[in-house]
């Protein structure tokens, strides 16, 4: 009976993490705060906007308090 050889082992990956997948991290960790940040600031404009109005609101009511002398 002829036997089969046997098939060869696959080398162990290293449990400690190689410098692209650091990098790959720190960028995702980049792109979530960023994310975070900007819709914080969306939310602040949107508020501000609701508010004081837009720019050309707000240029509006500053010709018109010139105008009165306010």
């Amino acid at each position: 009976m002829a036997s089969t050889p046997s098939t060869p082992s696959t080398p162990s990956t290293s449990s400690t993490p190689t410098y692209p997948e650091i990098m790959a991290n720190a960028a995702l960790a980049l792109l979530a705060v960023t994310t975070a940040l900007l819709d914080r600031q969306l939310a602040a404009r949107s508020e501000s906007f609701e508010s004081e109005g837009g720019f050309t609101e707000r240029l509006y009511q500053r010709r018109q308090n010139r105008r009165v002398g306010r």
